[in-house]
């Protein structure tokens, strides 16, 4: 471990929100066996504290930043934090902005204060970090920053459109950001996966997709992660994880996959 006046490691460093589990552990994991070292950043200390043992054990460093990403405060903290000025000279070589919730609901029946949340944590709080990370990196001539979004980018989802909407807020945001810094060096990939397995699903009362969604729909985090990993390195900026919604995304609009999708996704009444 370390904080954040003892950073002196020379192996290549990597921030990363939501690291506490799922897809942002998994991106954990592998960086420091690919030899970084990393800035976890999320709302439980013990869960990125056991993250950070993972790590120490394929040789990698962590400091720990616990900050509630869902509130513009909180955003600002995790900023202060990372030492944008390291940012500057080249310290970070990837930052992944990966915190996320999903949120199933019928228009109207979400908490104001709830929407607010959501919003800022897959959406204007993401903007809100890039906006500062990016330049830091633009200075610095180099970087890479991987913004995990999702399949619900590019379709309608009925009782989601809080969450499909801050989806395409995130994904346009990080393609529009890609080609104006481009020329400079810096990469802004936007990741959109369907269904991962991870803890995501059951924290938000959607356990019930485990059974009713088919198993060849589900990814794994590490999928994510290794196809994530190659698409920045390539340059691309989008991403859609998996052989099955890459053959799908271009009929996503249309009536008579979404009632499939609806149908396949239904909240179960047991």
């Amino acid at each position: 471990m370390w904080d954040a006046g003892q950073m002196t490691s020379v192996r290549p460093r990597v921030a990363i929100t939501g690291a506490s589990a799922g897809i942002g552990a998994a991106f954990a994991h592998r960086l420091a066996v690919d030899g970084y070292d990393l800035v976890l950043i999320g709302q439980d200390r013990d869960r990125l504290q056991a993250v950070a043992e993972d790590a120490a054990r394929n040789g990698a460093k962590s400091q720990i930043i616990v900050a509630d990403l869902a509130t513009s405060a909180g955003v600002d903290q995790m900023l202060d934090e990372l030492d944008l000025n390291a940012l500057s000279h080249g310290a970070f070589s990837m930052v992944i902005l990966n915190a996320g919730v999903t949120l199933a609901a019928k228009v109207g029946e979400t908490d104001p204060a709830e929407a607010d949340r959501v919003v800022t944590l897959l959406a204007t709080g993401v903007m809100r970090a890039a906006e500062r990370v990016v330049p830091a990196m633009v200075a610095a001539g180099s970087g890479q920053v991987i913004i995990v979004s999702s399949i619900a980018a590019f379709t309608p989802m009925k009782k989601s459109a809080i969450y499909a909407a801050s989806k395409a807020f995130a994904t346009s945001y990080a393609r529009s950001v890609d080609l104006e810094v481009r020329p400079s060096g810096v990469r802004v990939l936007a990741v959109c996966p369907g269904y991962v397995r991870t803890g995501l699903h059951e924290k938000a009362g959607l356990g019930h997709l485990r059974r009713s969604v088919p198993r060849f729909m589900w990814l794994e985090a590490e999928q994510v992660v290794e196809e994530s990993l190659k698409a920045v390195r390539r340059g691309r900026s989008v991403l859609v994880p998996g052989l099955v919604y890459r053959i799908t995304r271009p009929f996503l609009n249309l009536r008579i996959l979404q009632q499939v999708w609806g149908r396949l996704t239904r909240r179960s009444r047991s």
